[in-house]
């Protein structure tokens, strides 16, 4: 005979199978997922500024372009909030719509200078041609679905530029610039590799700065069995220029002057965690070196800079190389390369008027940025990569990391640290008068390119 199922426990079923039903109860209202047009600037707008501070443009320039799309678009005003790897947008609809808030977290990532010119010249298309927005939309997918960017063997082959071009700034010789482009082919391409399986930014430096350091050493052991005469400092020195953060510290000032402090205090930390992974990586890697019997300076205070000319050639060349390495096009590399000798030679005019070295970086700084501005529209080029190109001679990296190599190398008590802490002073006077220099020429030059605009279009219209 079959026994009956107790009510309490039938009732206790029932419920465990409506708990786990996936019948609905009641028919609710489906929240309709389609973007209203104003959601869609918003997102158009957080996609381009996550992508030009991804890639290093300072804080202003990014919510100055931002805030010029949104005021195309959107009836509301809205508030753009940048915290180095957070950027934040906001828009108050009044009393009787709900506010709107969006956050993306940003990823750096290498400089493109083609992808930036490209999203330079559609947020300038946007604010003075009012492009519709559907077509803004489409032209952002297009621009971020295949960006112009050159390939590996190029950017490495840059990268020994940039090392050829600090060898020949130094009075190398051909031999010395030959492997020096060797080791910074080398160098970048190990780089690389590791920022792209996710390694922290210092090891990735103290990685590669140890073998820069070992395969200096190699070739002193080479060099003095075959009688050949290489300058092993240099060769060291011309791999460190690859991984020393001298535009990284000229841009955190640049942020700090901007009235944006933490990211600017994100970007010093930045720098000091850059640097302290060469001086760690040069460190174990000359701890090796003397363990086979081979000793060499590490620091730049030995070493002297070419004659004028060949100073020049080596300005131009690293410059070039610079924005080649970050995907420059071929009249990129020309502008970059003459501005920089241009800057280079202001710098050593202010010179020999008698200003110290920190006075001269800033004025050929402030020249720098006047020009990259009165002429990035007409070169149809991004005036970041002109201005970061013509710095590169001017910026306090080698400067920073033989002043921190000193303090770490020699004690408070040594003779040798308060020549440390001067030399590490004065690279960051250096870096904060490059960073006000290359401010002040870009604010000014803003309203007279503006000015030139102005009469330019009535002159046509005329």
């Amino acid at each position: 005979m079959k026994k009956k199922v107790p009510k309490i426990i039938e009732q206790s079923l029932a419920r465990v199978a409506n708990f786990y039903s996936f019948e609905p109860v009641h028919d609710l209202e489906k929240i309709d997922d389609s973007l209203t047009p104003n959601m869609r600037a918003l997102r158009m707008t957080m996609t381009i500024a996550e992508q030009l501070l991804s890639m290093g443009v300072v804080a202003r320039d990014v919510v100055r372009m931002s805030q010029g799309i949104t005021q195309t678009y959107c009836q509301k005003r809205v508030h753009i909030d940048i915290s180095y790897t957070l950027v934040t947008v906001s828009q108050d609809r009044g009393v009787n719509h709900e506010p709107l808030t969006m956050a993306r977290v940003i990823v750096p990532d290498d400089p493109n200078y083609q992808l930036i010119q490209a999203l330079q010249i559609l947020a300038l298309d946007i604010r003075h041609k009012q492009l519709p927005l559907e077509e803004a939309e489409e032209r952002l997918k297009q621009i971020l679905k295949k960006p112009n960017k050159h390939s590996g063997l190029v950017v490495y082959a840059a990268g020994g530029l940039v090392s050829a071009g600090s060898v020949t700034l130094y009075g190398g010789s051909l031999l010395m610039a030959a492997l020096a482009f060797l080791l910074g082919f080398l160098a970048t391409g190990l780089l690389r590799w590791l920022g792209h399986i996710g390694a922290p930014l210092f090891y990735s430096q103290a990685i590669v700065a140890i073998f820069v350091t070992l395969i200096a050493a190699g070739t002193a052991w080479c060099s003095n069995y075959l009688g050949l005469s290489i300058n092993t400092t240099l060769l060291v020195i011309s791999g460190i220029v690859l991984l020393v953060a001298g535009l990284m510290f000229v841009g955190a000032f640049q942020d700090a002057i901007d009235e944006y402090y933490m990211t600017a205090n994100a970007r010093l930390l930045k720098v000091v965690m850059a640097t302290g992974g060469v001086i760690a990586g040069v460190m174990v890697g000359l701890y090796i070196a003397t363990k086979f019997g081979i000793t060499f300076p590490a620091t730049p205070d030995r070493l002297t800079l070419a004659d004028n000319h060949t100073q020049y050639l080596g300005a131009g060349i690293i410059a070039a190389a610079f924005v080649l390495r970050n995907h420059s096009r071929f009249l990129g590399m020309v502008i970059s390369g003459l501005i920089a000798i241009f800057g280079w030679w202001i710098s050593r005019l202010a010179m020999s008027f008698g200003f110290d070295i920190v006075t001269a970086s800033g004025i050929a700084a402030a020249a720098i940025g006047l020009v990259a501005v009165l002429t990035s529209r007409l070169w149809k080029f991004p005036s970041l990569a002109i201005i970061a190109a013509g710095i590169v001679p001017l910026v306090p990296g080698l400067s920073l990391y033989n002043g921190l190599m000193g303090v770490v190398l020699y004690p408070p008590n040594s003779a040798n640290f308060l020549p440390a802490l001067a030399i590490l002073a004065r690279a960051i006077l250096i870096g904060v008068a490059v960073a006000i220099g290359a401010s002040f020429g870009n604010v000014v030059g803003r309203p007279i390119r503006r000015q030139f605009i102005n009469l330019f279009r009535r002159g046509t219209q005329a």
